[in-house]
């Protein structure tokens, strides 16, 4: 299948993409009613937030949070805060206490992304709201009640359930057009060469600069660390390593190819082998875990001083096996015996780029993703990864990171 066929199948041409809810042609946009948007943490992920945000009509960003100055101000500036009023605050809760705020797009650190979210559908606000949805295991069930409970619309920020060529896979797998047969062993991994380990970042950050308590928040306290702050996603306090910021990509969309229940057993092995220094998770990791009642295992590896293979999953079966990556598919039809591995029978392209690449070239996932949280919003429906979705996903990186930091076997 090439990336042409793939488009036409889910409907998307050149000159026309339904974008949240809008119908964008050469002719322009329908005029809908424009749903007011705040961004909360405004660090490097909401800036790709915004660019993804930027071609979406019917939306108007009238808000921006953060607990840094530097971010809060080059946003301001970015969403247009000098030519427009652009509301600038470091309290997230001055965000949610406008009535005229219908949404919130939450970018912070993870620690921090289950009491915000709470907050804000109590406050009758959607929440798009970045991977992974928890920072803690216990936060699960809380959240899916109170996002329950209030109605609102809740995307999680993993992303590749929007993208084109793992939807026409995801719609093939549903109607059996590809079978790989019984799966009993699906691998995932994301694999970065950064280089040699050059040391600790520095950064010219002082205290003045940061409300340091309300970066805090529910975290242990402790003295102002402008490397623990800007490197969050390798301290525990604050983030959850690379399960949390990676694998669960990889099993957010696995769990929803396969429609697979949660992992009932976990666990983790690995260190620091690569980047030393003061930032606490590890930089090498492989991660087993199982679903026994379905005979199937899937692990994890990490590393980032090699970066064979790159970003994909395989997904492993008795008569095919399906590599997939953020550009394409491929079906690999299953030997027998010694019998050499044959050619892929269908490949599925969905955007121009090396095999296991980072990133997406042809399409911007973060503008998808965003558009069908909007959309939901729109049409009174669930967003395609929503908050049982999200849960899901961290629980697992939650199980293999306890295994690893309490060097145990975890049975769920």
């Amino acid at each position: 299948m090439t990336r042409r066929d793939a488009m036409k199948l889910l409907g998307i041409g050149a000159s026309s993409i339904t974008l949240g809810g809008y119908q964008a042609s050469a002719q322009g946009y329908s005029k809908n009613e424009t749903i007011n948007i705040g961004l909360i943490g405004c660090g490097g992920r909401m800036r790709s937030l915004h660019r993804g945000l930027k071609p979406i009509p019917g939306v108007n960003i009238v808000s921006v949070c953060d607990v840094y100055d530097d971010f809060l101000n080059s946003i301001h500036v970015l969403v247009g805060g000098r030519d427009r009023e652009v509301q600038k605050t470091g309290y997230y809760e001055e965000v949610l206490g406008r009535k005229d705020i219908d949404a919130v797009i939450v970018a912070t650190t993870d620690h921090w992304h289950v009491p915000i979210t709470i907050d804000a559908v109590e406050a009758r606000k959607d929440v798009y709201v970045e991977k992974p949805v928890t920072h803690k295991l216990e936060e699960g069930p809380i959240l899916i009640e109170a996002v329950r409970r209030s109605g609102r619309k809740v995307q999680v920020g993993a992303q590749q359930r929007t993208m084109p060529h793992l939807k026409v896979l995801k719609q093939k797998l549903d109607s059996g057009e590809i079978d790989p047969g019984k799966v009993t062993r699906i691998h995932m991994q994301w694999c970065r060469n950064l280089g040699p380990w050059q040391g600790d970042p520095q950064y010219k950050i002082t205290e003045n600069q940061v409300n340091w308590g309300r970066f805090l928040g529910n975290a242990p306290d402790q003295p102002f660390n402008a490397l623990r702050m800007r490197n969050w996603r390798w301290i525990w306090d604050f983030g959850n390593g690379p399960l949390g910021d990676l694998m669960v990509h990889w099993l957010d969309a696995t769990n929803w190819l396969l429609n697979l229940p949660q992992i009932s057993q976990a666990i983790m092995s690995g260190g620091k082998y690569h980047r030393k220094g003061s930032m606490e998770t590890p930089d090498i990791t492989n991660c087993v875990m199982e679903i026994p009642e379905l005979d199937m295992q899937l692990d994890y590896t990490n590393s980032f001083n090699n970066n064979y293979m790159k970003a994909c999953t395989v997904i492993m079966g008795t008569d095919a096996s399906i590599y997939y990556d953020r550009g394409r598919y491929e079906v690999l039809p299953q030997g027998r015996g010694r019998d050499p591995v044959p050619a892929p029978s269908e490949v599925g392209i969905g955007s121009k780029g090396s095999r296991g690449a980072d990133f997406f070239y042809d399409y911007n996932g973060e503008t998808l993703h965003i558009s069908d949280w909007l959309t939901a919003i729109r049409e009174d429906r669930d967003p395609v990864d929503n908050v049982e979705a999200g849960v899901q996903a961290a629980a697992a990186a939650h199980y293999g990171n306890i295994s690893y930091r309490e060097k145990r076997f975890v049975t769920v």
